[in-house]
């Protein structure tokens, strides 16, 4: 096999150059939109109240949504073992890597949501993501 022709060399480096300029391209368009509209970003919020539900089978579960000009409520994600069940709550922030024109407040609202068990809850904790144990109440002081 000989060498390419100065022909073809030319077209492999103007080729290598279009995919440069289209990598580069399309890594600022991804910037920008990150600056200027952002991608969503997930919190961990703290669960303030949990309330034994159909028979130990599911949890009716208050947590904390910062921001309401800002985040919207998450899920809560739950980890059973056989001693504990943890509960996890989250707020979503549809912008969160926005820089430009993002203002927002510094209010706290509560949002309620349920949580269904592998196993009937029984004699096991119930604690929060930090480990710290969740009192269990009734479902009216939750949703009050």
């Amino acid at each position: 096999m000989g060498t390419l022709p100065e022909e073809g060399r030319a077209r492999i480096r103007a080729s290598a150059m279009w995919l440069i300029a289209a990598v580069v391209a399309v890594g600022f368009g991804v910037a920008a939109y990150a600056a200027f509209l952002g991608f969503p970003v997930s919190t961990q919020t703290t669960v303030t109240a949990a309330a034994v539900i159909n028979d130990g089978h599911g949890l009716l579960v208050r947590y904390q949504v910062g921001s309401s000009s800002c985040q919207v409520p998450g899920e809560v994600t739950v980890t059973e073992t056989e001693d504990t069940v943890t509960l996890v709550g989250s707020a979503v922030d549809p912008t969160g890597t926005r820089v430009v024109n993002k203002g927002c407040t510094d209010d706290l609202y509560s949002v309620v949501g349920t949580v269904w068990l592998e196993e009937p809850l029984a004699d096991r904790t119930v604690r929060d993501a930090d480990g710290t144990e969740i009192e269990l109440t009734d479902p009216a002081e939750v949703l009050g």
